[in-house]
């Protein structure tokens, strides 16, 4: 997670889509830089809605959309690490760049197309 700090300096809107387009949830760095076990991880308000929705739909997917960069993927993959932790599949979790903002990830729920 070293490398986010550095690319927040350089990184703009890279990405013109918001998250608001999307009506996802975010995870503010501020606030993940705080989570370092299970528990607290489970305390981010955005997350819990994010996983309430998530196990009330059927054949549901969480879709988080990163920070463009290494950090921003990085940062991605430490939460869907988290989230297979917590006993939610690779298969339910999709990764995709662009959040639309540069210090948060987006993350939301979404109908899965898999069969």
């Amino acid at each position: 997670m070293g490398t986010f700090k550095g690319t927040l300096a350089v990184m703009t809107t890279l990405f013109p889509l918001s998250a608001a387009l999307y009506g996802d949830e975010l995870i503010y760095y501020q606030d993940w830089v705080k989570v370092k076990n299970a528990t607290t991880l489970l305390q981010l308000p955005a997350l819990q809605r994010v996983v309430n929705e998530f196990e009330k739909k059927e054949q549901s997917k969480i879709v988080i959309r990163h920070p463009g960069g290494d950090g921003g993927n990085e940062w991605a993959i430490e939460l869907r690490d988290w989230l297979v932790a917590l006993g939610i599949s690779t298969e339910e979790i999709q990764l995709q760049p662009g959040s639309g903002v540069p210090q948060a990830i987006a993350i939301t729920t979404e109908v899965s197309e898999l069969p």
